[in-house]
């Protein structure tokens, strides 16, 4: 009995593995296949996480060009999330584009001390399929 006891106590704490928070500012890039407008653009996630429930914003930016989107999504798993953007919020772009509803399910990569958000994204005009790509994303620690 007492060998079961012990067992468990020392057992339990690595059934129970810590839920990744995602809550934070998160920056890299957004590729998009061969076709779309350009290669690479500045990519940016502003992540709120109550829970399994994944709430924000992110930041696309090439050029001239950007937009700010509202987003939500869940977590899936304890070290991966699925967004969708829903709405924009603020943009400019050239009079013959459109906008891409972005969604993506990004997985964390841990690399030494730095982890990295990555995974591939698709998305959808209104009209028509975007053609997709990959982001990668560091967190971005604060600043005074």
């Amino acid at each position: 009995m007492k060998w079961s006891y012990l067992l468990l106590i020392l057992v339990f704490p690595a059934l129970i593995q810590a839920q990744y928070d995602f809550t934070g500012t998160w920056t890299g890039t957004l590729t998009q296949n061969t076709g779309g407008y350009a290669p690479e653009y500045d990519f940016t996630l502003y992540l709120q996480q109550e829970g399994n429930k994944i709430t924000g914003r992110s930041y696309v930016k090439y050029g001239d060009i950007f937009a700010e989107m509202k987003l939500e999504g869940q977590l899936v798993g304890d070290k991966a999330i699925h967004w969708e953007e829903s709405k924009i919020i603020d943009h400019w772009k050239h009079e013959n584009m459109e906008w891409c509803f972005k969604q993506a399910t990004l997985f964390i990569v841990s690399q030494g001390k730095e982890d990295k958000l990555e995974g591939p994204w698709s998305g959808n005009t209104g009209d028509s399929e975007c053609i997709p790509g990959k982001i990668i994303l560091r967190r971005t620690s604060p600043r005074a």
